[in-house]
């Protein structure tokens, strides 16, 4: 370890500082990406859900697992704009994989393996002070804590919507807009939010995958089919008063057309990236990606081939490579600095897929694979539900989330400042320095990066089936040795991956020590550590 830190302290002092790639958006450098796939488009039935988390270099993850817990009469959560929300006599527990500071941010898993991860999708909506005069917001709305409600209250997803429904009845929604994906092991929803009191959801069907990527993408709702949609009472009426929708022009109403912001609907960083994950789930998509950037991508795609999990890590992966949008010139640059904005990126510092399978028992059937950073340098980690002890090494964090007195609104807004000084014996620190190292060597480093982390995700998904057998025959006599098993088994996997990437940064190291033909000048800092100005508004990350 003491070699180990030596080389780090090194290898910050020779990293140039990078800069955010000249062509980006500085306005809106964020762009988080998400897909779900329909239990009947995968190999083995399963439903698979993947999110990307793209926020600032700064921003960093901790994985807790929050139980069960009993409340007194009379209990209320505190919101974060100063509303309280009457609380349950029990929550459920759930998986928090905490960006610490950030309102949308947070990615949840409850113990009945409901998931809930949000895009941000801008509506053309009013501000907050006028839909607050004219009632549509109350008590500041409700923002940061609805996944955390969702996640201690529902049992699954179609529950969770109602109970977001009911919510949002009452409060109003307080960002400008947002798709809240809601995923469990029967079923899965994308809950597409205004600021306000207007929503729809939508279910996603078993034969689609939904691609997601900032901005609104349900576009015909069926007022009539409450089976697959739940919308505000008003939906269709306010946009027409609005001036949205005009039901004489004979078109079927447009949720995404009626009510996006028009600098994301049709924003080629958003439908770039919808397009992206399109054209990988079917080669023969019939939309080019200029189509695409007039905003009308469907919601979903049929994928040609039922996908494997190993297809949709290859899929947020991805640089546009081979397409038109490549920039790169074969890794000339990194893919994460050139002009296009790419599904993996500079920005990316969480990638979530969740496995859901109906027919296990849920502790065994609902896996997450995470991969922190850049998911093209990194490697996805799984973890079972029931697997609530985590390594120390992912919660780094000097206050427990698990263990916090402070309503969960102050807490997390209130982290002390050495939250974000974190060491290489830590998880966020180690992935962070690791795709910082491939990044200013992109050519050469990433074909032995990814060719380590190829052998370590076939070994995971070649022993799952192994694994799981042996959980489940312990699972109908001692459910909780066979939870025991499978924490066991995510923990050695998650430490094994810590072990792999100081390898790997060790090598690269060596190799800067020694001097080596990047072309790295001396500068002081870190790598990434200032491509996105602090003076970025948290408000409305995703």
């Amino acid at each position: 370890m003491k070699r180990t830190m030596i080389l780090f302290v090194l290898i910050l002092a020779m990293l140039p500082v990078a800069a955010a790639p000249a062509d980006v958006d500085a306005e809106r450098p964020f762009g988080c990406s998400a897909l779900i796939a329909g239990k009947g488009t995968t190999v083995d039935g399963s439903i698979l859900f993947a999110k990307t988390e793209d926020d600032t270099p700064r921003d960093v993850d901790f994985l807790w697992y929050i139980p069960r817990r009993q409340h007194e009469p009379g209990s209320v959560v505190k919101l974060a704009n100063g509303g309280t929300v009457p609380q349950v006599a029990e929550t459920w527990g759930f998986f928090w994989d905490q960006n610490p500071g950030t309102p949308f941010s947070n990615y949840v898993i409850n113990e009945w393996g409901v998931a809930l991860g949000s895009d941000a999708c801008p509506s053309r909506e009013d501000s907050e002070e006028a839909l607050a005069a004219r009632g549509d917001i109350v008590d500041g709305g409700i923002g940061f804590e609805l996944r955390m409600i969702l996640a201690e209250r529902a049992k699954t997803a179609r529950e969770a919507v109602e109970i977001a429904a009911g919510l949002l009845d009452r409060y109003g929604y307080s960002a400008s807009g947002r798709c809240l994906h809601i995923v469990g092991p029967d079923e899965a929803w994308q809950l597409q939010m205004v600021r306000g009191k207007q929503y729809v959801a939508r279910r996603v069907r078993d034969d689609e995958v939904a691609v997601t990527a900032n901005t609104y993408t349900i576009r015909e709702v069926d007022l009539d089919d409450p089976a697959n949609f739940i919308c505000s009472p008003r939906l269709v009426e306010y946009a027409t008063e609005r001036g949205w929708y005009d039901p004489a022009a004979g078109k079927p109403f447009n949720f995404a057309a009626a009510y996006a912001d028009r600098g994301s609907y049709d924003n080629p960083r958003n439908t770039d990236r919808t397009w992206g994950m399109a054209r990988l789930l079917d080669a023969d998509y019939p939309m080019t990606y200029e189509e695409a950037r007039t905003g009308i991508m469907p919601p979903a795609v049929t994928p040609d081939r039922k996908l494997a999990l190993a297809d949709i890590m290859a899929i947020f992966r991805d640089h546009y490579e081979g397409t038109a949008l490549d920039s790169t010139a074969s890794y000339s640059i990194s893919p994460h600095r050139g002009p296009v904005r790419p599904i993996c990126w500079i920005t990316t510092h969480r990638t979530t897929i969740v496995q859901q399978r109906s027919w296990l028992p849920v502790d065994i059937g609902t896996v997450f694979w995470r991969a922190l950073e850049q998911p093209c340098s990194s490697v996805f980690v799984p973890r079972y539900l029931c697997a609530h002890r985590i390594p120390g090494s992912f919660q780094a964090a000097p206050v427990r989330a698990d263990t916090a007195t402070a309503a969960r609104v102050d807490f997390h807004f209130d982290m002390p400042d050495t939250t974000w000084e974190l060491g290489l014996d830590t998880s966020g620190a180690l992935f962070k320095l690791l795709g910082d190292l491939a990044d200013e060597d992109y050519a050469d480093r990433i074909d032995p990066i990814r060719e380590t982390w190829r052998e370590f995700e076939e070994t995971a998904i070649t022993l799952q089936p192994e694994i799981e057998k042996a959980a489940l025959d312990l699972y109908g006599r001692d459910k909780a040795l066979a939870c025991e098993l499978l924490t066991l088994y995510s923990n050695a996997l998650a430490e094994r991956s810590l072990e792999i990437a100081r390898r790997l940064v060790e090598t690269m190291g060596d190799t800067i020590a020694g001097g080596s033909s990047s072309g790295m000048a001396p500068a002081p800092g870190m790598g990434k550590e200032n491509c996105t100005p602090e003076s970025e508004s948290r408000a409305d990350r995703r």
